[in-house]
């Protein structure tokens, strides 16, 4: 939309189809689906691994798009390959980093810092929450920075209580920071409640690229839309420019050469990276050798569920209607002090009422008496869970090409090689102590809860692979997600990460790629892409 808007002509290629929200999104109950929600038996898990039989459209087609881990060493890649990509239903949590996460490394001597400060990016936090619509409070947490926000979503029964109990335990504790409208907003209309986000919204009161920035970007006359077009790797010039791409069309596999004086992947983090891995042989752009390495996502696994008593037996509300909820701002190591583990982590919680009552599931009974126990039961559910732990960026996390498994287009997958490290592992464990704690600060009544640390790429929000910095001995990019050996190719998203901090890493995404399009557009008239600066 920003390159559109400052006069460029923009070819737009999506890997998968279009989407249109009035005809492909809708609001249906279970009952009206063929296995009532749950999608057909061993299909979904095999084919649309992340989806569900609402949302098995908008997801990548599994067998058609595999990827590989090394041995014992599991990770979950959830993708959707479709217009709009993952932004038809992620989390819309909205947060910004703060100053203390682009410098960890010097305030606890790990890793690296980030090659730009908390006030570089300030100003694009505030254009893009300006556009999307962010619905929160203001609270003034140093840790947690106030940003330009609509009116906040409601805590609901359960969350009242949760804040409650934070402020018995000294827990900072604000509504989650959510991309979903309270109001109507830069013509779109606001949330009504109906708990689809996940599916897709078909009104556009969540952000979305099909809701928000796409429809401003076609209406330039400047962008013309290549949908199943699948980008297999940027052509060089052989001296040290992109000038182009080179697409295979979904459905005939004929492939196509696309010209063009400036190339930005912006495909998710770890496909931008593997299309600079098959580009040339080790990749373009990495002199450094990082390229493909420190690859990250965040720390999560079983958080803490149970029951509400002053809840059970009320009136069975809309919970799931909003995506809202309470949310813990980190407040572990703010001061950078070290203890058994660096870092830190922030937690979540909500409860009630939603469409699928998952405690159910390991509820004893059977019959009538069975489902009138659930329904009282059912608003005083609750849980604690994990929003973002740091996961430790380490060199030995990397991704690479599969030498021997394709997909369907006969581009060679990902084989992808990551663990968590003991510092993860412990910071995990502080996590579900403190999620206990605070759910029997709640007088809540826990179900058995055994902690369980996921294997990395469960929470989804994998970055890094593509790392920025300041030295092109030891990064990718620069400041501005321009690659330092390839000046006319930008990499937009989430592989410039150095590190993941504590908070949900998109609205940091949505920043970065705002800032590069302003240095496209400033190289631009000043007459080129020379040297990345």
């Amino acid at each position: 939309m920003a390159l559109a808007q400052s006069g460029f002509r923009v070819a737009l290629l999506e890997a998968g189809s279009n989407v249109n929200p009035a005809k492909d999104f809708h609001h249906v109950f279970p009952y009206e689906l063929p296995f009532h929600g749950a999608g057909q038996p061993g299909l979904m898990k095999k084919r649309y691994p992340g989806g569900t039989e609402y949302s098995y459209h908008i997801m990548i087609n599994g067998e058609e798009n595999p990827y590989t881990t090394a041995p014992g060493k599991p990770f979950h890649w959830t993708r959707a390959r479709v217009l709009g990509g993952r932004t038809l239903h992620w989390g819309r949590c909205s947060d910004r980093f703060a100053d203390y996460e682009f410098h960890a490394a010097s305030r606890d001597g790990y890793g690296d810092d980030w090659p730009i400060s908390y006030a570089d990016i300030a100003p694009y936090y505030s254009r893009v929450e300006r556009f999307i619509g962010v619905s929160a409070s203001t609270d003034g947490f140093p840790q947690f920075p106030d940003g330009e926000f609509l009116p906040p979503m409601p805590l609901n029964c359960a969350e009242t209580i949760f804040a409650a109990a934070c402020r018995k335990l000294g827990m900072p504790s604000t509504q989650r920071r959510v991309a979903q409208l309270t109001k109507m907003w830069q013509n779109r209309p606001p949330c009504h409640y109906c708990g689809n986000c996940i599916n897709g919204c078909d009104v556009g009161a969540m952000f979305s690229t099909v809701s928000s920035t796409l429809p401003i970007a076609l209406r330039t006359k400047r962008v013309t839309l290549l949908c199943d077009s699948v980008v297999s790797k940027v052509i060089m010039d052989g001296e040290g420019h992109a000038k182009g791409v080179r697409y295979i069309e979904r459905y005939t596999k004929r492939e196509v050469d696309l010209p063009a004086s400036v190339v930005v992947l912006a495909a998710s983090s770890l496909e931008s990276t593997r299309i600079m891995l098959n580009s040339a042989p080790g990749g373009i752009a990495n002199s450094s050798g990082v390229l493909g390495h420190y690859l990250i996502d965040q720390v999560t696994g079983a958080g803490v569920s149970g029951f509400l008593p002053q809840l059970k037996g009320g009136p069975i509300r809309n919970d799931d209607g909003k995506s809202a909820g309470l949310y813990v701002p980190n407040h572990i190591h703010l001061d950078g002090a070290k203890g058994s583990f660096i870092r830190g982590y922030a937690m979540s919680a909500s409860g009630g009422a939603s469409m699928f009552p998952m405690f159910a599931l390991n509820h004893a009974g059977f019959g009538s008496d069975y489902k009138k126990e659930v329904k009282e039961l059912y608003p005083a559910f609750a849980r604690v869970w994990m929003s973002g732990g740091e996961m430790l960026a380490r060199k030995e996390n990397f991704i690479e090409l599969d030498p021997q498994v394709r997909d369907a287009w006969e581009i060679p997958v990902l084989r992808i090689h990551a663990d968590h490290c003991d510092n993860d592992k412990k910071l995990y464990a502080d996590f579900h102590a403190r999620a206990a704690e605070l759910f029997h600060a709640a007088h809540g009544e826990p179900l058995e809860s055994k902690p369980f640390l996921a294997p990395p790429g469960s929470l989804i929000h994998e970055v890094g692979t593509c790392r920025m910095g300041a030295d092109n001995k030891t990064s990718v990019l620069n400041s501005f997600c321009q690659a330092h050996d390839v000046a006319n190719l930008f990499v937009f998203g989430g592989g410039c990460f150095v590190s993941t901090g504590d908070k949900h890493p998109t609205l940091t995404m949505m920043a970065l790629t705002a800032r590069g399009c302003d240095r496209i557009a400033e190289l631009a008239h000043q007459g080129g892409f020379g040297a990345a600066a």
